[in-house]
């Protein structure tokens, strides 16, 4: 067995163990504080979440395909047509934004429900309390990473790879910033209490934290098949995105420290460096595409 299945069956089963958890678990905070008949309404869609994500990440199906795959291609008497279609299909990264996607608006919904109805009523002694919510929900920036491991062939060229790992090291940490900033939103954390407005706002960019990493992933899909030769990438929408949220961040924390009193966060510093960075390369990409464009010019 070669390192790259080895490699794709660990995070295949990792990923699986980490969704069951984070799901099983936040139904349980359901049950528990709310009403146990909410637990059944968010885990019917949560158990189809599972299977459609166990059935697109399981690794005998894609290397199945894979080998269906060469022969449509090799297959000199299908039309051209048919072979396009055959080969996206059969493209283990052609879903896996979809995936993150309807993942992400599922998750959503659920951390608006909590911080809504449930976080009011968390007791510190309980085992469900708030440090177990934390936990789950810092669950999401591990499967990303595990996610994406789960459909990458490290075969690929060297290029490929460091993309890859730029992807989920930038992409993670901002899941983990957002994870973070929700973290003040627990009542009766030391008598700390921000406003409904800031609630309110944190609990927005969050949720959009959560969304973000579907352009990640199709910008990763364009880039593996070649097809980002466009003009504005998916790449650079969420350099966009990220940039506007790592921005609210930032003002927020200062905020937190100089209204609220609260301690200033480690990412305080990584809000600011990102946002360097960002505005250093979606100028780059601008500054590039203008000359691109000028030099076509008679």
């Amino acid at each position: 067995m070669s390192c790259q299945c080895i490699s794709e069956w660990v995070s295949f089963v990792v990923g699986i163990i980490l969704l069951l958890c984070q799901l099983g678990s936040i139904c349980s905070f359901f049950y528990t504080y709310v009403n146990p008949l909410w637990a059944l309404w968010w885990g019917i869609p949560g158990g189809v979440i599972f299977i459609y994500w166990s059935f697109a990440t399981f690794k005998p199906v894609n290397f199945a395909n894979e080998v269906n795959h060469g022969c449509a291609l090799n297959c000199n008497g299908c039309p051209q047509s048919l072979r396009r279609f055959m080969s996206r299909v059969w493209d283990k990264l052609s879903h896996c934004y979809i995936i993150w996607l309807i993942y992400g608006l599922y998750l959503v919904i659920q951390v608006l429900t909590l911080f809504i109805c449930v976080t009011d009523r968390l007791d510190e002694k309980f085992f469900l309390g708030p440090r177990m919510l934390k936990l789950v929900l810092s669950i999401t920036p591990a499967l990303f990473v595990v996610f994406v491991y789960a459909h990458h062939d490290r075969d690929q060229l060297q290029s490929d790879n460091y993309y890859v790992a730029y992807l989920v090291y930038q992409v993670g940490l901002d899941l983990f910033d957002a994870v973070e900033m929700l973290e003040n939103l627990f009542a009766g954390d030391e008598g700390f209490k921000v406003s409904v407005t800031d609630k309110w706002l944190i609990l927005i960019f969050s949720c959009i934290n959560f969304l973000l990493p579907t352009l990640a992933l199709c910008d990763l899909c364009k880039h593996i098949r070649g097809l980002d030769n466009h003009y504005v990438t998916f790449k650079v929408i969420y350099k966009v995105f990220s940039l506007i949220i790592n921005v609210f961040y930032l003002v927020m924390r200062v905020i937190l420290w100089d209204t609220y009193k609260k301690d200033i966060s480690v990412l305080f510093m990584k809000n600011i460096i990102t946002v360097v960075l960002h505005i250093k390369e979606v100028f780059h990409y601008c500054l590039k595409k203008d000359n691109g464009a000028n030099s076509n010019v008679v």
